[in-house]
């Protein structure tokens, strides 16, 4: 390899490296950035999940609360006995309906005040413009000892919460509670939920499952006696905090993608042109050489006509003009070669389709090729199908396609080549078969071959001539012919080229 090519496959490569390490920071960056999004998202949905959890309770201490006052508090006692009259209700009954009532106390009476318009029994207290309940200051003394029975009672109530508070609560109303808490604050997905103490889980969802992660609080934080937990679990919870996120992580993995496939197009394509540009050295390379050859040989034919002593000898002046003629014909079929590619490549090569018999254009390449075939010591067999002989072809470009492949196995044959030549036929095709035991060729070699100034042997190693363009312009004519050619090789065992050429074209 020469100077200037480590200097460009050495620079290639540092900026394969710079490209890799951006692609990889950034890809970082982006992986980091979508971490802190969702650990962020998730914090936010731990302190809803503990506010809602948090209020549940609370509300739930609330209606403990409640249920015993309503239980062990009576408002009856409070009033004289002929407030019943007046209301037009017998005793203790006239207090547990949902009368609702304002009371104002004095130094010895008890003024009620409607509270509820609606209620028929208001009504009646209305008409009456108030009712004012006299009571006497033993009667006030007696009053303040039932208040203090019914602290003592509150007290005895909180010392036997620890065992009884839990019973009240139903499935239903928990579950309630925390879906008016939990939605009240956005969060809109399936939960489970239980209510356990230090022994046994005392209510949960039907699913729950105690292996999930929890969301825990006390269940009656004000009450020191009592150990019972509210815990809740979200087994969809990754999944809600991702659909939260969905449009940043779409833009994200958009961005992402682009950014890949920027960087695979753009490495593809300068590990493209540096072959390129290493196939188009190695073609100037060898066209040099097949170009010196000839011209050394016509200088040297030439010099020889000069001189004196061979200008009287017809036969030798016969020799040397042949030579240079013959060396000139070989630099004219480089040079026609490379021109037809051309040609090919802009679709102006102009083919001459005619009915031919395509078994005597096989035969007449193998003749071409027989003298150089028996100098090398080689062997031809040859096996021909007579059915479908004439086909529509350009006879002198498939003959030139045929005669490329043929010299192909000649020179990548390892010793005395040995070539087989078969011919088939198909309802819809012609084949051609030709094969070789040969060199052979790689996988990825098989890939190449058929690219223009494409070579199995690199650099400007010269044992086997060529410039890179037979494969490429065989190609190119028999799909003019609108057929195919394929390839099958094996490393050290040969090759075996296809050629499919349509009967009915």
């Amino acid at each position: 390899m020469s100077r200037f090519k480590q200097r460009a496959a050495k620079r290639l490569n540092w900026l394969i490296l710079l490209m890799t390490l951006s692609l990889l920071g950034v890809t970082g960056i982006q992986a980091y950035w979508l971490k802190n999004a969702y650990d962020l998202r998730e914090e936010k949905f731990e302190s809803e999940v503990g506010q809602a959890l948090a209020d549940v309770t609370e509300r739930l201490d609330n209606l403990s609360s409640m249920r015993f006052l309503f239980n062990s508090f009576s408002v009856q006692p409070f009033f004289s006995e002929n407030l019943a009259p007046h209301l037009g209700f017998p005793g203790r009954d006239t207090m547990m309906g949902d009368l609702k009532l304002t009371m104002r106390l004095g130094p010895d009476t008890v003024i009620l005040y409607n509270t509820d318009p609606d209620d028929s029994l208001f009504q009646a207290i209305e008409d009456r413009k108030g009712l004012i309940l006299r009571t006497a200051p033993d009667q006030m003394m007696r009053k303040g000892a039932q208040l203090d029975m019914l602290l003592r009672k509150m007290v005895r109530f909180e010392l036997s919460r620890r065992q009884s508070d839990s019973s009240w609560m139903d499935r239903k109303m928990l579950d309630s509670l925390i879906t008016f808490e939990l939605k009240s604050r956005g969060i809109d997905i399936p939960y489970e939920f239980a209510v356990a103490n230090d022994k046994e889980i005392i209510l949960s969802s039907r699913r729950w499952d105690p292996n999930d992660h929890q969301h825990t609080a006390m269940l009656f934080p004000n009450d020191i006696l009592t150990n019972e937990i509210l815990s809740l679990s979200f087994p969809s919870k990754a999944n809600y905090i991702f659909q939260s996120l969905w449009v940043m992580l779409l833009v994200s993995l958009l961005f992402t993608v682009a950014i890949v496939y920027t960087f695979y197009r753009t490495l593809n394509f300068s590990l493209k042109q540096k072959r390129i540009s290493d196939i188009k050295t190695d073609f100037i390379n060898n066209m040099t050489h097949e170009f010196k050859t000839p011209i050394a040989t016509i200088n040297l034919a030439i010099d020889a006509l000069r001189n004196p002593k061979v200008r009287g000898d017809s036969q030798r002046i016969e020799h040397y003009s042949n030579m240079i003629k013959q060396e000139n014909q070989r630099m004219n079929l480089q040079v026609e070669s490379v021109l037809r590619m051309a040609l090919l490549d802009k679709q102006e090569l102009d083919l001459e389709f005619k009915k031919a018999d395509v078994i005597e254009v096989v035969q007449g390449c193998l003749d071409h090729i027989s003298l150089q075939l028996e100098s090398k010591g080689g062997r031809l067999q040859k096996f021909f199908n007579e059915q479908h002989r004439e086909l529509r072809i350009d006879a002198n470009h498939l003959s030139n396609t045929i005669i490329n492949i043929l010299d192909n196995a000649m020179k990548y044959s390892v010793g005395a080549p040995e070539i087989k030549v078969v011919t088939e036929s198909t309802q819809n095709h012609f084949i051609l078969i030709i094969s070789d035991k040969g060199m052979g060729m790689t996988k990825e070699e098989q890939k190449h071959i058929f690219d223009r100034f494409y070579r199995v042997s690199a650099g400007d190693l010269h044992n086997i001539k060529g410039h890179g363009l037979g494969l490429s312009y065989a190609k190119g004519i028999v799909e003019s012919h609108g057929g195919r050619i394929e390839v099958e090789s094996e490393k050290g065992k040969g090759s075996k080229f296809y050629i499919y050429l349509p009967i009915n074209a």
